[in-house]
């Protein structure tokens, strides 16, 4: 079993570093303790170690650790310098976001589903982002013609930070929910503003005709 703690840590973290970078999506740690032939805690006690050796060393990586895995992705202070790189690759059409944003809500979801929230054929779209890797089939549905059941992959969860679908809608969830507090609020805001003024005006019209009506007399 390797000792984390021994004075071999450099290789380790080395040999650490090459299999993250080498990896296609996170690693789970589970698995890290079988390729380091070491426990699940070491594996985790090796991670946090190279973790803080990148902030020390002012590296332009940093390790994430999620529920999936764990991963190199670049440091934020390099943000400015990534960004230039990202705006230079291929991006996505809003045809194909629009799609990817229907898959990610509802999913598992069918083509034909798809195609009734966004009004148009999805065909081509929906091969696009497969081939990206951000889409994939999920199996098929029990229903006539049993059709092909799509929902988003790890690297669409990776690139927009969340660990899971279900992470994902409940997110999705409680920022509707805000969204709706807010908006009662601001109508009843509204409503009472509005209310106001005319009630007192009101009120204050019938005192003074009844004190009018009181003196004429």
């Amino acid at each position: 079993m390797t000792d984390v703690n021994q004075p071999s840590d450099t290789s380790l973290l080395a040999h650490l570093e090459a299999v993250l970078f080498s990896a296609a999506k996170p690693v789970p740690i589970a698995l890290l303790g079988e390729l380091f032939d070491c426990a699940t805690e070491e594996a985790e006690a090796l991670l946090e170690q190279y973790a803080n050796q990148l902030v020390v060393d002012k590296r332009g990586l940093r390790l994430k650790v999620s529920g999936v895995g764990a991963e190199l992705v670049s440091a934020p202070e390099s943000s400015e310098y990534v960004s230039k790189i990202r705006q230079r690759e291929d991006r996505l059409s809003p045809a194909a976001m629009e799609t990817l944003a229907v898959i990610a809500f509802k999913q598992p979801v069918t083509k034909s589903e798809i195609e009734e929230v966004r009004g148009v054929n999805c065909e081509k779209v929906l091969k696009h982002l497969v081939s990206r890797d951000l889409v994939m089939e999920l199996g098929r549905k029990e229903s006539i013609g049993r059709p092909v059941l799509y929902g988003t992959t790890d690297t669409f969860l990776r690139s927009v930070g969340i660990e899971s679908v279900e992470t994902l809608k409940r997110e999705v969830a409680v920022d509707n929910g805000v969204a709706v507090t807010a908006e009662r609020s601001n109508t009843i805001e509204a409503d009472e503003d509005h209310k106001s003024p005319v009630i007192e005006g009101e009120s204050n019209n019938t005192i003074e005709a009844h004190e009018a009506h009181e003196i004429m007399e």
